[in-house]
């Protein structure tokens, strides 16, 4: 035998084994015919050639074709089970969720197992399909209900205790204490919010009035549009004029004033404190003023000259005959004789 037909067979041999092998390992045997049956499905939910098919989570077979029949609208799946393996008619095929990773596997499901006969399911037939969910397919219904009446108990305790710790008076937590407050808030602010509505109830006329006022105010400024366009057209110009005006000689105008006014003000210092040195001059007693201010005899003698000066002028002015000239001294004593009688000159 030439080399090459060896090499040939050797590969040969060698295809040979690596396909069943890969059969082998995804469940089919080679050497032993299987039986197929087909199950129609709305949706296979990603399920995949070489999955295990299972009854009471034993493996006897496998999904060996997977087609999408486009004109029914649904996804035929051909399975293989092994040779011994009998099914009945009724057999349920379920597509499973093993694990919530997305692990899935097709679950035989059937009342009344069969062992030969017309009951049984025979190669190639129609079985039904369904799918179940992730929780359906890791629990039964018996246990599920008994989950949910555990979990209804653990919830109704867990609601009890929060009622207890959050609504109860008698409760002293943060989140009971910040409930009461928010109650509190919001009865003060449904208390406001009436009050609010009362008031704007009462205030409808004078809020209808006044809208009605802005509603004249913006058609009186709508008619005069062109004429505050007008307006505000001769306030550019007069910012453009006022823009034009030399600011230096404004500026040196200013500065000039400024320097009138320093001196002004310098003036004036000068002016109050020659009053000020004035001022302490007539306290120090200087001058006639300021002597009549200090010496107080000098002021009673001034006081009686001016007393004397006036009964002199009222003298004069009552009795003038007495200072005429070339009145002698007993003419004189006379008049004054009559005048006390009369009770004039007392």
């Amino acid at each position: 035998m030439s080399k090459e037909i060896r090499v040939a067979l050797l590969a040969l041999v060698a295809f040979g084994l690596t396909y069943w092998g890969y059969n082998f390992i995804i469940g089919k045997n080679l050497f032993k015919e299987s039986n197929y049956y087909l199950v129609e499905y709305e949706n296979v939910g990603g399920l995949k050639i070489s999955t295990p098919v299972r009854i009471n989570g034993v493996q006897i077979g496998r999904v060996a074709k997977i087609e999408n029949q486009m004109d029914k609208q649904n996804v035929l799946v051909r399975i293989d089970l092994n040779p011994e393996i009998q099914i009945p008619k009724q057999t349920n095929a379920y597509i499973l969720n093993e694990t919530f990773m997305g692990q899935q596997a097709v679950e035989l499901k059937y009342e009344v197992p069969c062992s030969a006969g017309a009951a049984c399911a025979e190669s190639g037939d129609y079985i039904l399909g369904d799918n179940l969910s992730v929780l359906a397919s890791t629990v039964s219904q018996d246990e599920l209900g008994v989950y949910l009446e555990e979990f209804k108990k653990t919830m109704v305790s867990i609601l009890d205790t929060l009622n207890q710790q959050l609504l109860s008076q008698d409760s002293d937590g943060p989140l009971a204490n910040s409930i009461r407050d928010m109650e509190a808030t919001m009865s003060n602010l449904k208390n406001a919010t009436g009050q609010l509505n009362g008031l704007m109830y009462q205030s409808k006329d004078d809020i209808t009035g006044s809208l009605d006022n802005v509603e004249k105010i913006t058609a009186n400024l709508e008619d005069n549009n062109e004429k505050i366009g007008t307006i505000l057209a001769n306030t550019d110009a007069f910012t453009a004029q006022l823009s034009e005006v030399d600011i230096k000689q404004m500026i040196e105008e200013l500065s000039a004033s400024v320097s009138a006014l320093n001196s002004t003000i310098e003036k004036a210092d000068q002016t109050f404190a020659g009053v000020n040195q004035l001022v302490k001059g007539l306290e120090d007693g200087e001058g006639t003023l300021g002597m009549l201010l200090k010496d107080q005899e000098l002021y009673n003698e001034l006081t009686q000259l001016s007393a004397k000066t006036d009964s002199l002028m009222n003298d004069l002015q009552d009795r003038p005959y007495r200072y005429l000239p070339l009145k002698r001294r007993k003419q004189i004593q006379r008049y004054d004789a009559k005048d006390e009688k009369a009770g004039i000159g007392n």
